[in-house]
């Protein structure tokens, strides 16, 4: 989603509410001129962007489909040269009895190789990906997701 994208989704759950490019950079602590730039070279937002106009305006820009309980804590028992985002990755999968390639891929909206790219090859997601992933382990904690840091789950 880039920022015309967001300005527009916005207003359509706001629709009493004419939401400017200049607001959006105020929301996002940025200058006006940054915002034209990322949207003359049609950069996407990012997921931190996203949860901070989620949080000030106090509307989801993308609905959790499912919340797919994962088991806490799983230990994978795996021998793979995997990098910390693989493992937290992997251990989504796991945790979530979802042990078919196929089946994870399709939740997430990717394909097996783009998948085994994540995990085995140490490949980082889109912002869209992330998304996926967001949207269906809903009590997942991006900063544990992304970065290895705190709790897994939300709480």
């Amino acid at each position: 989603m880039n920022i015309k994208e967001l300005q527009e989704k916005l207003q359509n759950l706001i629709p009493e509410k004419k939401i400017s490019q200049t607001e959006i950079a105020n929301v996002l602590n940025m200058t006006r001129s940054n915002i034209s730039l990322r949207i003359k070279n049609n950069s996407e937002v990012t997921v931190t962007e996203l949860q901070k106009i989620e949080q000030y305006y106090g509307v989801t820009l993308y609905p959790v489909k499912q919340n797919i309980e994962i088991t806490p804590k799983y230990n994978l028992g795996v021998q793979y040269e995997l990098d910390n985002w693989g493992k937290r990755l992997l251990k989504l999968q796991v945790g979530a009895n979802m042990l078919d390639d196929r089946d994870f891929a399709k939740l997430l909206g990717i394909n097996t190789k783009r998948l085994d790219d994540l995990i085995r090859h140490n490949k980082y997601p889109t912002g869209e990906e992330i998304l996926a992933i967001k949207t269906n382990f809903a009590n997942t904690s991006i900063d544990w997701l992304l970065f290895g840091t705190g709790s897994q789950n939300n709480d």
